[in-house]
């Protein structure tokens, strides 16, 4: 068994891990338990923060002015951290997506913000992805009942995609808008869910139903590393620390009988790894919120 630090986040649905490089803190989200932590990496501090939004969340974006965007059932919405306050932004989605679709994963890249949509009842092919631009969203694809991931090279050139319930992991290369397979997960190996991209053309993917990590090698396309876990949903995963050669990896009780449970004792907490690999620095975000 290989070393690990655990943070007792006692997450429903534990998910979008971001590494505040500015305070040397984790922040992420309890997307069913509406909520926000912050784990500080110099104390070992938790503190989370309930959140009076409609379930489920999403996504969290740090913004470069201190607050953070959160997105919602019902839209995207500004968290002020200092006065615990949430004022609604933008809903995207059109009218009759209403009911039946969701935000889920996102990115941050310069001026723009990643989201994913995703079919609520997750069993129709309803789900979409793209960016938000001056308050306009571009679709990238469409076709999917889960939208995971996205991950996005330093050069912004190719992004990486979980199309989650076929198994998948995507590239699209955005210069050239041309999309390719990157890996089929077998069903014995779980679900791909969170991803995140290390300096060393590396992609490390979370295994829901999987207890375990991946690592892809980005030029064979193969898989060349596998951490297995205590912890049996995985969510999602980011780089952190002065090297950026930790990971924080945040799970879910959700989806996890007692008999796992006792199998997998750390589901629903947060997992803390060294690694031998350097990750992307994930820039805070400019976009434009006022």
């Amino acid at each position: 068994m290989f070393d690990f630090d655990a943070v007792e986040s006692n997450t429903i649905l534990g998910e979008s891990g971001f590494y505040l490089y500015k305070t040397n803190e984790i922040v992420f989200l309890d997307l069913l338990k509406p909520s926000i932590f912050f784990y500080s990496i110099g104390n070992r501090k938790l503190t989370q923060q309930k959140l009076d939004l409609p379930k489920p969340l999403g996504n969290v974006y740090p913004h470069n002015n201190g607050l953070f965007i959160i997105s919602a059932f019902d839209g995207l919405y500004i968290f002020n951290r200092k006065s615990k306050k949430v004022k609604k932004f933008i809903d995207i989605r059109k009218s009759n997506e209403l009911k039946n679709i969701s935000y889920n994963d996102g990115l941050i890249s310069d001026k723009k913000l990643w989201i994913g949509l995703s079919h609520l009842k997750e069993n129709k092919n309803l789900g979409y992805f793209g960016y938000l631009y001056k308050k306009k969203f571009i679709v990238i694809d469409r076709g999917f009942k889960v939208s995971n991931g996205p991950a996005l090279d330093k050069f912004e050139k190719n992004l990486y995609f979980s199309d989650s319930l076929s198994s998948k992991i995507l590239t699209y290369n955005l210069k050239t808008n041309k999309k390719n397979i990157l890996i089929k997960y077998k069903k014995n190996q779980g679900i791909p869910d969170g991803i995140a991209l290390d300096n060393n053309n590396g992609l490390w993917v979370a295994h829901w139903s999987g207890a375990k990590i991946t690592r892809i090698d980005l030029k064979t396309k193969k898989i060349d590393k596998e951490i297995k876990l205590p912890a049996y949903n995985i969510t999602s995963i980011t780089f952190f620390g002065k090297e950026l050669n930790y990971l924080f990896i945040t799970t879910a009780k959700l989806g996890t009988s007692k008999i796992l449970q006792k199998k997998y004792k750390y589901s629903g907490q947060s997992l803390i790894i060294k690694t031998n690999y350097k990750g992307l620095k994930i820039p805070y975000s400019n976009y434009k919120i006022s």
